[in-house]
């Protein structure tokens, strides 16, 4: 049984901001952990990266995907911690959907527009989540879909 609703992680999910550390796994075992730029769309957690980077790859030949978000002496040391398969949006048409979504101005990183392959989406639709707070020292909670 859940603890938290998945609407209760996502909005506590905003509270760190949009700085959020992405775990991927490469076809060798090697762990990948890198800081990436996210915002929600619906029930679906975006980045959009760079096509030529590992973490691409790695999704790529697995979709498990780790999200932790930073913590910082601003939320009290809390945390939220998101699991899921990914999945890479890399048609012109799907990243002329998405365009938008960020919430800042995406031409700054890919001037090729929504047509450039140079860059994809990830999406995260969370399966299990866990919120620690201060640490887990004031409570563990999770949520299962």
């Amino acid at each position: 049984m859940s603890d938290l609703t998945f609407d209760e992680v996502r909005e506590d999910s905003k509270r760190y901001g949009a700085l959020a550390y992405l775990a991927t796994v490469s076809a060798s075992g090697t762990p990948y952990v890198s800081p990436v730029a996210v915002a929600w769309r619906g029930d679906e957690l975006l980045a959009f990266v760079s096509t030529a980077e590992a973490k691409v790859a790695n999704l790529r030949g697995n979709p498990k995907l780790a999200v932790h978000f930073a913590v910082s002496a601003e939320t009290n040391f809390d945390s939220c911690i998101l699991w899921g398969d990914a999945r890479i949006i890399d048609t012109t048409e799907g990243r002329a959907e998405l365009w938008g979504a960020m919430g800042y101005g995406l031409d700054a990183f890919e001037p090729g527009g929504p047509s450039a392959d140079t860059h994809v989406f990830i999406a995260l639709r969370p399966t299990r989540a866990r919120v620690l707070r201060t640490y887990g020292t004031l409570g563990s909670f999770g949520w299962t879909a």
